[in-house]
C-alpha cells in the first residue's frame, strides 16, 4: 500500500551528476513507495540583456532572440525531462514532467504547492555556482528552507 507521506515525489531536474544522483535515490523511494514523480526544470532567461536595454534601447530583432534562444532552451529542456519520465515509465514508475520559466526556486516551490507534493528530492549541486568550493547549492538550500514539504538533498 502506498504511502500518503511520499505519495507525490518532486525531481527538480537540471542534467548535472547530482540532479541525475536525485533522480536515481527518488526512483528507490517511489518503487518502494508506489509514489509518483513529477520532474521540473526551469529555464532562466533573465541574465541575458540585450543590447542597449540598460539605455531603454532595445530593437525587435533583439527581443526575437531572446525568444528564440528561450524557445530552444525550453524544447532542449523538455527533450532532457522525457528521458527521465521514460526512465520512470520503463521502472513501472508514473511519472511526469513541466518545464517553466522563471526564477528557478520560486517556481519549484510554487510548483510543489500546486501538485501537493509531499517530498522534494533535489540534487546538493547544479550547473550553476563555484562547484568545488560551495557545499550546497543556493537553489537547494533554498527550497529546502522555504518548502512546505520535507527535502531530501542528494550528493
Amino acid at each position: 500500500m502506498a504511502s500518503e507521506i511520499l505519495s507525490r515525489i518532486l525531481v527538480p531536474y537540471d542534467g548535472s551528476k547530482y540532479s541525475n544522483h536525485a533522480v536515481n535515490r527518488a526512483i528507490e523511494i517511489s518503487r518502494k513507495e508506489l509514489s509518483q514523480i513529477y520532474f521540473i526544470s526551469v529555464v532562466n532567461v533573465d541574465y541575458i540583456q540585450p543590447p542597449g536595454s540598460l539605455l531603454g534601447m532595445v530593437s525587435s530583432s533583439s527581443v526575437n532572440a531572446i525568444k528564440r534562444l528561450t524557445d530552444s532552451a525550453k524544447k532542449e529542456t523538455s527533450q532532457m525531462l522525457a528521458s527521465q519520465v521514460s526512465k520512470c515509465r520503463i521502472k513501472g514508475i508514473k511519472a511526469d514532467s513541466k518545464v517553466v520559466s522563471g526564477n528557478i526556486t520560486d517556481e519549484i516551490l510554487k510548483f510543489a504547492k500546486q501538485k501537493k507534493i509531499t517530498l522534494i528530492v533535489i540534487g546538493s549541486q547544479g550547473l550553476h555556482g563555484i562547484k568545488k568550493i560551495k557545499a550546497l547549492g543556493s537553489t537547494s538550500r533554498k527550497v529546502s528552507e522555504f518548502a512546505s514539504c520535507p527535502v531530501l538533498i542528494v550528493r
